[in-house]
Protein backbone atom coordinates (compact mmCIF):
# COMPACT_ATOMS: atom_id res chain seq x y z
CA UNK A 1 0.00 0.00 0.00
CA UNK A 2 2.89 2.28 0.74
CA UNK A 3 3.95 1.84 -2.65
CA UNK A 4 1.24 2.92 -3.90
CA UNK A 5 0.38 5.83 -1.84
CA UNK A 6 4.10 6.88 -3.08
CA UNK A 7 3.61 6.46 -6.55
CA UNK A 8 0.36 8.87 -6.40
CA UNK A 9 2.33 11.44 -4.78
CA UNK A 10 5.02 11.30 -7.62
CA UNK A 11 2.58 11.55 -10.08
CA UNK A 12 1.19 14.28 -8.38
CA UNK A 13 4.07 16.31 -8.30
CA UNK A 14 5.02 15.80 -12.09
CA UNK A 15 1.38 17.17 -12.74
CA UNK A 16 2.05 20.04 -10.60
CA UNK A 17 5.72 20.56 -12.47
CA UNK A 18 3.77 20.60 -15.64
CA UNK A 19 1.31 23.10 -15.09
CA UNK A 20 4.39 25.27 -13.60
CA UNK A 21 6.11 24.79 -16.52
CA UNK A 22 2.76 25.53 -18.52
CA UNK A 23 2.36 28.88 -16.13
CA UNK A 24 6.00 29.99 -17.00
CA UNK A 25 5.92 29.19 -20.67
CA UNK A 26 2.74 31.59 -20.71
CA UNK A 27 4.19 34.59 -18.90
CA UNK A 28 7.88 34.93 -19.22
CA UNK A 29 7.83 35.68 -22.68
CA UNK A 30 5.08 38.29 -22.10
CA UNK A 31 7.32 39.63 -18.90
CA UNK A 32 10.10 39.33 -20.91
CA UNK A 33 9.27 41.55 -23.95
CA UNK A 34 7.55 44.05 -21.36
CA UNK A 35 11.40 44.58 -20.33
CA UNK A 36 12.83 44.81 -23.67
CA UNK A 37 9.97 47.20 -24.34
CA UNK A 38 10.09 49.14 -21.45
CA UNK A 39 14.46 49.88 -22.01
CA UNK A 40 13.49 50.65 -26.05
CA UNK A 41 10.88 53.21 -24.71
CA UNK A 42 13.36 54.84 -22.51
CA UNK A 43 15.98 55.15 -24.74
CA UNK A 44 13.69 56.59 -27.50
CA UNK A 45 11.74 59.24 -24.45
CA UNK A 46 15.48 60.61 -23.67
CA UNK A 47 16.18 60.73 -28.02
CA UNK A 48 12.60 62.87 -28.13
CA UNK A 49 13.63 64.71 -25.09
CA UNK A 50 17.01 66.00 -26.75
CA UNK A 51 15.17 66.28 -30.22
CA UNK A 52 12.82 69.06 -28.69
CA UNK A 53 15.76 70.64 -27.20
CA UNK A 54 17.29 71.09 -30.68
CA UNK A 55 13.99 71.94 -31.93
CA UNK A 56 12.99 74.94 -29.13
CA UNK A 57 16.92 76.04 -29.95
CA UNK A 58 15.94 75.98 -33.78
CA UNK A 59 12.92 78.21 -33.07
CA UNK A 60 14.77 80.90 -30.95
CA UNK A 61 17.05 81.37 -33.58
CA UNK A 62 14.27 81.47 -35.98
CA UNK A 63 12.59 84.41 -33.98
CA UNK A 64 16.32 85.77 -33.51
CA UNK A 65 16.45 85.89 -37.60
CA UNK A 66 13.39 87.27 -37.91
CA UNK A 67 13.73 89.88 -35.07
CA UNK A 68 17.16 91.31 -36.74
CA UNK A 69 14.67 91.72 -40.04
CA UNK A 70 12.10 90.68 -42.11
CA UNK A 71 13.77 90.45 -45.44
CA UNK A 72 16.70 88.07 -43.29
CA UNK A 73 13.36 85.26 -43.09
CA UNK A 74 12.09 86.23 -46.73
CA UNK A 75 15.37 85.52 -48.76
CA UNK A 76 14.95 81.60 -47.22
CA UNK A 77 11.88 81.63 -48.65
CA UNK A 78 10.92 77.72 -49.64
CA UNK A 79 14.66 76.59 -49.09
CA UNK A 80 15.74 74.05 -46.19
CA UNK A 81 18.23 75.41 -43.90
CA UNK A 82 19.23 75.14 -40.48
CA UNK A 83 20.53 77.77 -37.95
CA UNK A 84 24.78 78.94 -37.10
CA UNK A 85 25.89 81.54 -34.94
CA UNK A 86 27.97 84.09 -37.17
CA UNK A 87 29.67 86.58 -35.25
CA UNK A 88 27.40 87.40 -32.57
CA UNK A 89 24.04 86.71 -34.37
CA UNK A 90 22.18 83.56 -35.32
CA UNK A 91 21.24 83.01 -39.59
CA UNK A 92 19.84 80.83 -40.87
CA UNK A 93 22.14 78.81 -43.43
CA UNK A 94 20.99 76.86 -46.76
CA UNK A 95 21.24 72.82 -46.29
CA UNK A 96 20.09 70.18 -42.98
CA UNK A 97 22.20 70.50 -39.96
CA UNK A 98 23.44 66.65 -38.61
CA UNK A 99 23.89 67.24 -34.74
CA UNK A 100 25.07 63.69 -32.61
CA UNK A 101 22.71 61.72 -34.90
CA UNK A 102 19.97 64.21 -35.23
CA UNK A 103 18.94 65.79 -38.21
CA UNK A 104 17.61 69.46 -38.03
CA UNK A 105 16.01 71.57 -40.38
CA UNK A 106 14.20 75.15 -40.76
CA UNK A 107 11.70 75.53 -43.74
CA UNK A 108 10.25 79.02 -44.31
CA UNK A 109 6.70 78.86 -46.11
CA UNK A 110 4.11 81.24 -47.67
CA UNK A 111 0.66 81.50 -46.17
CA UNK A 112 -2.02 81.11 -47.73
CA UNK A 113 -5.65 82.49 -46.54
CA UNK A 114 -9.79 81.80 -47.40
CA UNK A 115 -11.68 84.45 -48.30
CA UNK A 116 -12.80 84.98 -43.87
CA UNK A 117 -9.01 85.28 -43.56
CA UNK A 118 -8.44 82.09 -42.06
CA UNK A 119 -5.09 80.18 -43.02
CA UNK A 120 -5.72 76.94 -45.44
CA UNK A 121 -3.14 74.27 -46.85
CA UNK A 122 -4.02 73.74 -50.37
CA UNK A 123 -2.58 77.22 -51.18
CA UNK A 124 -5.48 77.56 -53.61
CA UNK A 125 -6.56 80.35 -51.94
CA UNK A 126 -5.29 84.20 -51.62
CA UNK A 127 -1.24 84.52 -50.57
CA UNK A 128 -1.00 86.22 -47.39
CA UNK A 129 2.60 88.64 -48.39
CA UNK A 130 2.48 89.74 -44.91
CA UNK A 131 2.96 86.27 -42.89
CA UNK A 132 5.54 83.76 -43.88
CA UNK A 133 5.37 80.24 -41.98
CA UNK A 134 8.51 78.74 -40.30
CA UNK A 135 8.55 74.96 -39.51
CA UNK A 136 11.40 73.44 -37.47
CA UNK A 137 11.80 70.00 -37.43
CA UNK A 138 14.30 66.98 -35.72
CA UNK A 139 14.65 63.52 -36.97
CA UNK A 140 16.09 60.88 -35.99
CA UNK A 141 16.93 57.08 -37.22
CA UNK A 142 17.36 55.18 -33.99
CA UNK A 143 16.23 52.73 -32.55
CA UNK A 144 12.86 54.00 -34.82
CA UNK A 145 12.53 56.39 -37.25
CA UNK A 146 10.98 59.85 -35.31
CA UNK A 147 10.52 63.26 -36.15
CA UNK A 148 9.44 66.14 -33.81
CA UNK A 149 8.01 69.39 -35.49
Amino acid sequence: MRTFLQMMLKGQMLIEIMVALAISALFLPALLTGIVASQEGSAQQKLRFDATTLLKEAEEAARSVRDSGWVNIEAKLGVVTHPEIVGNNWTLVNGSESISGFTREVLVDDVWRDGDGDIVVDGQDELDPSTLEIITSVSWTSPYTSTVS
